[in-house]
């Protein structure tokens, strides 16, 4: 009996198989492929916006520093178009110039020992009368130069350290918070260092200062220091804008304060018109980012010469 001979499969019969493993294998190769940029992706993503966060870092305080240099220039005013910008969407930024000087400077006050100004302040925030005293003489302690204790006061046994009281001119308003007594300022009062600027003239501008500082020094009523204010603004309301409406002189400001005086003089060591030092103020935005770039410099609003620049910070 002769054995059957087995056939080969024909060439159209393997070519599916070959096709279905070609296939198959592209396949695989395709799914490994996703895996391999899936994996890459997720390693580079926050790299990706670490980079973004910084180009926008970078614009945000490139901006600020713009705005700056802008409102530096003798040549812009504080009403200017110029310092309200929107580079493009999202970019932009906006300047503020204000007078320092409706701040009070509280080395200026200490060294001429003007405790009447700083009996107002004081009772204005809450502290009664031994408690102004007593806060009076802790802070000329702070600032003088000897060991010499006030009655009452504090030197380096009230403190218990050797490096306190620093016996020098305050240097930012922050370290008045160490001062003894101040403890009662901050429960009583805790925007207390809205109104102080150790770059003040120690002079209070009237067109500059908030209705409650201008309130407490001048001792008039909270209401006539708002109306003076809203006059100053213009009809807007808003500051550094063209209806703003000034007061020119002392005499105008006092009766509009309801403490007019015959001699306007015996106040000019406590008030003023203007100020002789400024602050600017650059908010800039880029995307997500904000930056805050803050200078203060000699020379009052609209002054046409810059003067010494005194302090320089950044949020």
């Amino acid at each position: 009996m002769i054995p059957k001979m087995r056939t080969r499969p024909s060439s159209t019969q393997c070519r599916p198989r070959r096709q279905g493993a070609a296939l198959l294998a592209v396949l695989w190769v395709i799914a490994l492929l996703i895996i391999l940029v899936g994996s890459v992706s997720t390693l580079l993503t926050p790299d990706i916006e670490m980079s973004g966060t910084r180009r926008q870092i970078f614009r945000a305080r490139l901006l600020a520093e713009s705005g700056l240099a802008l409102a530096l220039h003798p040549d812009v005013k504080p009403d200017d178009p110029i310092l309200f910008r929107e580079i493009a969407p999202g970019e932009g930024y906006k300047v503020t110039i204000v007078g320092e000087d409706g701040r009070l400077n509280p080395n200026v006050l200490l060294e001429r020992q003007d405790r009447d100004t700083l009996r107002r302040v004081f009772r204005y925030w809450g502290l009664d009368l031994l408690q102004q005293d007593a806060l009076i003489n802790y802070l000329i302690d702070w600032v003088d130069p000897d060991n010499a204790v006030q009655n009452p006061g504090a030197e380096q046994r009230a403190y218990g350290r050797k490096d306190m009281p620093f016996n020098r001119p305050f240097r930012s308003i922050e370290e008045m918070s160490l001062v003894k007594g101040m403890q009662d300022v901050e429960r009583l009062y805790p925007n207390w260092r809205n109104w102080f600027s150790v770059y003040a003239s120690g002079v209070l501008d009237v067109n500059e200062a908030a209705p409650e500082v201008l309130s407490a020094v001048t001792g008039a009523d909270i209401m006539m220091c708002e109306r003076l204010r809203a006059r100053r603004l213009g009809r807007d309301g808003i500051p550094n804008t063209k209806d703003d409406a000034p007061i020119a002189d002392i005499q105008t400001a006092l009766s509009l304060l309801g403490t007019s005086t015959n001699n306007p003089q015996q106040l000019s060591s406590i008030l003023s018109v203007t100020s002789t030092t400024r602050r600017i103020l650059c908010i800039a935005q880029a995307g997500d980012t904000t930056r805050e770039l803050g200078v203060v410099v000699q020379g009052a609003p609209g002054q046409a010469v810059a003067g010494q620049m005194l302090w320089l910070g950044e949020r």
